[in-house]
């Protein structure tokens, strides 16, 4: 045996594996496989090899992991960033008619609809507020006197910035906002962070009586007809 097969048989002997022996002595694979052939390693010195080879295979998945998770984050957010894209090119030319379904439901689903007299709607997007403003004025074509906004806050929250905010938003003066509401919830116990909901929730109240019921006969009829539809 020739110096070369009693170092490769050596260092396995020693534990090492054969991808070690094939660096350490720069050899290919095949001639250390040559000559390791029926070698074998004591009990002990195989268990740490094991040990110390599984070592080595988890931290080298636990790195792919790491990698591969933030490739596919990276897939996953331009995949839900490509849907939005097309679903947002599919809307196109809102007509007036089509107000009136979306505000309705919105209301249906966010406003006060056992409240007789007004309409009462809360939310806390500024989206969502901006629709029911333009609802209230071009389909139930409520005076902008008898639109009312009051700002909900927590205490941690900034009472003028809320109310400028919202001022913005819903493009009414100053005088049209009652007094704010400051609000301090059971459940969080005054420890609600300062990033949840910045600008409190705006509570609108609007219209009379007869466009209370009127919005209350839309929604019946959009309901009915719903249920009738045939796809």
């Amino acid at each position: 045996m020739n110096k070369k097969g009693q170092r490769i048989i050596s260092l396995r002997k020693q534990g090492k594996t054969y991808g070690e022996i094939e660096k350490i002595l720069n050899l290919p694979k095949s001639t250390v496989g040559w000559w390791l052939r029926g070698v074998k390693m004591k009990k002990s010195i195989e268990k740490k090899t094991f040990k110390r080879c599984r070592n080595k295979w988890s931290r080298n998945i636990s790195n792919y992991n790491k990698v591969y998770a933030k490739i596919r984050s990276e897939e996953a957010a331009n995949d839900r960033e490509n849907h939005q894209r097309r679903g947002y090119l599919e809307i196109k030319n809102i007509m007036l008619n089509d107000l009136k379904l979306i505000g309705n439901v919105l209301y249906w689903a966010e406003g006060n609809t056992k409240n007789r007299h007004l309409l009462r709607f809360a939310n806390s997007k500024p989206e969502i507020i901006k629709v029911m403003m333009k609802f209230f004025r071009e389909v139930c074509k409520i005076p902008e006197e008898k639109i009312k906004a009051r700002v909900h806050l927590y205490p941690t929250m900034d009472q003028n910035k809320a109310i400028n905010y919202w001022k913005k938003i819903v493009d009414l003066p100053k005088k049209n906002f009652h007094p704010s509401q400051i609000q301090i919830s059971r459940a969080s116990k005054n420890k609600r962070p300062k990033n949840t909901l910045p600008y409190g929730t705006l509570h609108l109240t609007a219209g009379n009586t007869e466009i209370t019921c009127k919005v209350k006969g839309w929604i019946e009829g959009i309901s009915e007809q719903v249920i009738k539809l045939r796809v």
